[in-house]
């Protein structure tokens, strides 16, 4: 995506949340839901050409109404904090590309291969990135996500939606040495303090560890897409 389309698209994000947020508070108006319908649908194809997973559930205002009342939010603050967060890693994204920012070099392509059954994981994988190009880095987050996102993958493609990436890659049709390799991983982010299991002592990690696994979990998204949801690669 360059920049004039990364532009165009956070517009009619940010035009989207508008409507969001002035029919759940003082601003409602007839035109409104149709507007919504027709502008939902248009940003839902955008974000699906660009790769990104549709963080937003509510394909019309009156559902979003239920959702409100459903989830209690009482009050107009409560809604608007929700809306403003509903795509607020997509934004932060568009930002970034707006400003020609430097990004991971394999997270892209990693990106491509969640598609179909794997898409859901677009989220948590932006998630990955967001964490350690934002202003203020948050590193342990960020390879919690990036380990989370291979784990999500595993539980999908080989149907095993309660286990953790320890348990599931056991049982995996992998090579035993690359098998091994992501164990290791997910055992190293187990270990370390703040990254799965929160820390009592100041953490040491830095940008370098943090880049470290989110190309490293970039490589096993591609891998794993392709051994066990296209079959094996060719040698």
């Amino acid at each position: 995506m360059d920049s004039k389309h990364a532009i165009e698209l956070g517009a009619k994000i940010m035009e989207l949340q508008a409507l969001m947020i002035a029919y759940v508070t003082d601003g409602r108006a007839s035109n409104q839901p149709s507007a919504y319908r027709e502008l939902y649908a248009e940003v839902a194809l955008e974000l699906e050409d660009a790769k990104y997973s549709n963080p937003n559930p509510h394909k019309s205002l009156e559902v979003f109404w239920a959702f409100c009342k459903l989830q209690k939010m009482a009050t107009y603050a409560e809604r608007r904090t929700y809306v403003e967060e509903l795509y607020g890693d997509i934004l932060l994204d568009l930002k970034r590309i707006q400003r020609h920012a430097p990004s991971s070099r394999n997270w892209k392509k990693a990106n491509e291969a969640l598609s179909d059954e794997l898409s859901p994981v677009r989220a948590q994988w932006l998630k990955a990135k967001n964490f350690i190009y934002a202003a203020s880095p948050d590193y342990e987050n960020s390879i919690k996500e990036s380990i989370s996102a291979v784990e999500s993958c595993l539980m999908i493609l080989l149907n095993e939606p309660n286990g953790t990436l320890g348990e599931i890659i056991k049982r995996a049709d992998l090579d035993p040495d690359i098998k091994r390799l992501i164990s290791q991983a997910y055992g190293y982010t187990s270990n370390k303090d703040f990254v799965r299991h929160g820390g009592t002592t100041p953490s040491t990690l830095t940008h370098a560890e943090a880049e470290f696994f989110l190309e490293f979990a970039a490589s096993c998204i591609v891998y794993l897409a392709s051994w066990l949801k296209n079959a094996k690669p060719n040698a």
